[in-house]
Order: structure tokens, then C-alpha cells, then sequence
């Protein structure tokens, strides 16, 4: 597949959102409304991407999923002891640290991609997997309720079961979609003559209802809370869910339809994304240990200071992402390395 300039600059805006939604929660007082507006959509457009991108994926891309996880959650496990973010330092892959759960949910994904392939994309059997993922879904979290009440001992964080479910139908929406019709829904996005006014009051109603109750749709959009944090009934839990992805997908039609095709810095962004990814938290944790100064400031200072921030962690390891490279690829790492061992060997 050639380079999609147009999706890479939404992956260079998202990966900017993920680095944003996650330096505002250091100051969150006052933020709430766009928190909750980012996390409605930015990790569901993601993975609506990982499911395009997936026409053709490998067992690698698995096996280098789990080994990349294997070693940041390594890593960050000392990261947040030495932080302070956690209490006692804690050594234990079934609970991913903050932001990894993804690279597990991702794994996930793609063997499920794999597996489709394999059976053939609309034969009987895939229908009934998918059916069968798309029911769990929708109501994982309902049943998971119960469940976490009488086994305290299991996170609903547990190896990401909850959200890689949760965030499925975005990643099987894209996985479905053909290069064709990705290419006709870009079209007709993009030339709509009305699009910034229609997109200014799509995100005006969608935060006007966020804030109806801004909690409740936090929790809802994190994707590892049970049903019982954001919902009061199984109506109301079922209504939560479907404007949950109702609001996501209008979110990613607006981001097609005002994102341009053009290259620029966020096409340098969202080529780098991974990098990004797996390092930002770093000036997270960093930033956190300085809360009690930083919420002392007004909303208009601590958000300019953020997205100021933001730019600067983006821009900084997509600099120095050349030397990353060869952590973020680690089994074309350790191949590499043995190949070369045995061409040394051979020529002694």
C-alpha cells in the first residue's frame, strides 16, 4: 500500500491528542470538558486505523506487540516506582501500567485480523466471530460487574480484556473498510462545502452533552470501568454505549473532513506515532511529581502551558526517533543481531 499522506496527518493529530488528553490530566482541575471530548474519540480513531491498516498483517506484528510490551511495562514498572506514581513498585504483567494496555489490546486485534484472513473475510464463519465479538462488546461490561464484585482480586484492567472488547467495533469497522470506499468516504468528507460549520456544531452538541454529566462519560470512555461507574440501569447502560460510539464516529468523520492531504508536521507525527507512544508518558510521570504547583495556576496559563509542552514532547522524539527505532522494532532487533553474529562467525 502507498503512503496516505491524509492518514497520516490524522495519525499525526491523534498521537498529539493521546500526548495532550494524557499531560491534562496532571492538571485537570477546570479541564474536564476536553479531557472527556478527547478520550471520546482519539483511542477509538486509533484503532478504527490499526483495522485498515490490517488488510495484510503478520504473526511479526503480533510477536513484536508482545515483546514491545513485555519491555516497557519492564521499564515503566521502575518509572513509576522512582516517580512516586506508585506506591510500592510492582512487577506484573496481567495489569498493563497506564497507557500499554493498548499494545496487548492491538496484539489482540490483529490475531483476530489473522484469523479472518485466513477463514476469508466473508465466509460464513467469520460472520459468526465477529457476531460473536460485536454481542461481547456491547455488554462486557454489564456482565463484568458482577463478576469483579464477587473476584475483588482481578482488576478490570486484567491483560485489557475489557477494553480490547470495548474498542473492537473500531477496529473491525476499519478492517472492513476497502481501500475503495476509504478513498469515496475521504472525498465526500473533505469537499463538503459546510464542513467547518457543520463540524463546529457536531463538537458544540457533543460537548454540550458530555457535560450533561462529565463523569459518567469519563468513565464510560476509559473502557476498563465496569457498567456500575457510569451507568444506573441496564437502559441507561446501553443508551451510555450508544452515544459512546455514535460521538466516536462522528469524531472521526469530523477529523476526515477537516484534516488536508498536504504534508507537514503532523504527517512527521503521525509516521513517528509509535515512538511517540511508547516514551510520552515519561514527561508525564516527570510532570506529575510537580501537580501541587502546576493546579495553583488559571485554566487559560495551565493550558497554554500544556498544549506548549505537548508540542515540544511530540516534536522532541520524533527528533531523536532515529535512535529509537531500534527499541520500537524489537524482533527485527534481535533477528538482525543474529544474523549478524553468524555472518561474523562464518567469515572467522
Amino acid at each position: 500500500m502507498t503512503k496516505d499522506v491524509k492518514l497520516s496527518n490524522i495519525k499525526g493529530i491523534l498521537i498529539f491528542l493521546v500526548v495532550l488528553g494524557h499531560l491534562l490530566l496532571v492538571v485537570r482541575a477546570g479541564m474536564e470538558p476536553l479531557i472527556v471530548l478527547i478520550y471520546s474519540f482519539h483511542m477509538p480513531a486509533f484503532i478504527f486505523l490499526n483495522g485498515y491498516f490490517a488488510k495484510n498483517v503478520t504473526f511479526k506484528k503480533v510477536i513484536n506487540l508482545l515483546l514491545l510490551y513485555i519491555i516497557f511495562q519492564s521499564f515503566y514498572a521502575f518509572i513509576t516506582y522512582f516517580t512516586h506514581y506508585s506506591e510500592a513498585f510492582t512487577f506484573r504483567f496481567t495489569t498493563p501500567i497506564f497507557h500499554l494496555w493498548y499494545l496487548i489490546s492491538l496484539a489482540c486485534f490483529y490475531l483476530v485480523a489473522i484469523s479472518l484472513n485466513k477463514i476469508g473475510k466473508h465466509r460464513l464463519w467469520s460472520f459468526f466471530i465477529i457476531t460473536g465479538i460485536l454481542v461481547i462488546s456491547i455488554g462486557i461490561r454489564w456482565w463484568a460487574t458482577g463478576f469483579l464484585v464477587n473476584h475483588p482480586q482481578i482488576s478490570g484492567q486484567f491483560l485489557s480484556i475489557q477494553r480490547t472488547f470495548v474498542f473492537f467495533p473500531f477496529f473491525l469497522l476499519g478492517f472492513y473498510i476497502d481501500y475503495k470506499t476509504m478513498n469515496k468516504c475521504k472525498t465526500i468528507l473533505y469537499s463538503f462545502k459546510f464542513k467547518l460549520l457543520g463540524s463546529s456544531i457536531l463538537i458544540f452538541g457533543i460537548v454540550w452533552l458530555l457535560s450533561t454529566n462529565l463523569l459518567k462519560f469519563e468513565n464510560a470512555f476509559y473502557g476498563f470501568l465496569q457498567s456500575s461507574a457510569f451507568a444506573i440501569n441496564w437502559r441507561n447502560f446501553f443508551e451510555i454505549e450508544f452515544q459512546q460510539y455514535l460521538i466516536a464516529c462522528i469524531m472521526i468523520a469530523i477529523l476526515f473532513a477537516l484534516i488536508n492531504q498536504s504534508e507537514n508536521l503532523l504527517t512527521l507525527w503521525g509516521d513517528n506515532s509509535l515512538v511517540i507512544f511508547l516514551f510520552h508518558p515519561l514527561f508525564f510521570f516527570v510532570l506529575r511529581m510537580y501537580t501541587s504547583n502546576l493546579t495553583q495556576w488559571n485554566i487559560f496559563l495551565k493550558l497554554t502551558f500544556v498544549i506548549c509542552i505537548s508540542l515540544f514532547v511530540c516534536s522532541f522524539l520524533v527528533a531523536i526517533s532515529k535512535w529509537l527505532c531500534w527499541i520500537t522494532n524489537p524482533l527485527n532487533t534481535i533477528l538482525q543481531f543474529r544474523h549478524d553474529r553468524n555472518k561474523a562467525a562464518l567469515e572467522e
